[in-house]
Formats: C-alpha cells, sequence, structure tokens
C-alpha cells in the first residue's frame, strides 16, 4: 500500500541530513525500505480512491525535529539543506517539522496509485506511481510492486 510509503515520516526528512551524496543515498534506501513489509495491519483490503470521481487523501504531519535522527558520520562540507535545516532549527527551537502528503488512484485500468509529498522546511519531496503486477505460478501467487 502507498500508505506504507510515509509509515516513517522521520527516516524520510533524514535523507537531508546526509553531508555526501553517498550519505544523502543511504538515507534514501534506509527510507525507502521503511515501506515494506510482510502482510497487512489490518483484517481487510482497503478500496482505492476512485479516479472519476476526483478523490484523492491528504494529511501532514508535524514531525519533532529532535525525532529527525543526526548523521552517524561527520563531513567537512555539509549539505546545503542540511546547513540550512541545522541553522532553521537553532532559530526556531525545537519546533516540528510540516509534512504534506496527497495520494490518489491516478488510473482504474491498470489501477495505479500516485502520491506526492514534501517538506518546504527541509527542501525535500517524493513524486510516486506504483502499481502491482499478479501473475498465477501454479500453486501460489507473484506479485510485484512497478512504479517510479
Amino acid at each position: 500500500m502507498y500508505a506504507n510509503f510515509m509509515a516513517h515520516p522521520d527516516a524520510f526528512l533524514a535523507i537531508t541530513s546526509g553531508a555526501t551524496p553517498e550519505e544523502r543515498m543511504i538515507r534514501f534506501v534506509e527510507y525507502y525500505l521503511t515501506a515494506f513489509h510482510e502482510g497487512r495491519k489490518g483484517a481487510v483490503a482497503k478500496k482505492p480512491y476512485n479516479p472519476i470521481l476526483g478523490e484523492s487523501f491528504h494529511c501532514t504531519w508535524d514531525v519533532p525535529r529532535d525525532k529527525v535522527r543526526p548523521l552517524r558520520t561527520t563531513s567537512s562540507s555539509p549539505a546545503p539543506a542540511a546547513a540550512h535545516a541545522t541553522q532553521t532549527a537553532s532559530n526556531e527551537g525545537l519546533g516540528s517539522y510540516r509534512l504534506r502528503f496527497v495520494a490518489e488512484q491516478v488510473s482504474h485500468h491498470p489501477p495505479v496509485s500516485g502520491f506526492y509529498c514534501e517538506c518546504k522546511e527541509r527542501q525535500i519531496c517524493v513524486n510516486t506511481h506504483v502499481w502491482t503486477k499478479s501473475k498465477f505460478m501454479g500453486m501460489s501467487i507473484g506479485v510485484s510492486m512497478v512504479g517510479e
């Protein structure tokens, strides 16, 4: 479910803390892997939004600044976004970051879901579309997540 991609908004916001491109890439992979888990919390699958009716989902999170993990390694040259965020945090005290999320099903056939999430304070956003591809393999079913 694409809602699982924001199950850990603190991991998403931590991406900009990387001082080097490699650190930011590692942070992104950590965030991306938090979205995948086996099973479902509820017993019933949820119905997707109806694009014909214009249904969409909007929400925001206020993520406390102290919940966004600091860097594991140090570097002599911090990333521009990280330096800006550190300066903003020192100017505003602990407070929180505002994370905005919009999701909708953009197509019924094939069923494609899309979402957009941004945090202006951390200068980061993600724009995604995903769908599942299913196939029957004898006694089992294979499901692949496809998209960008």
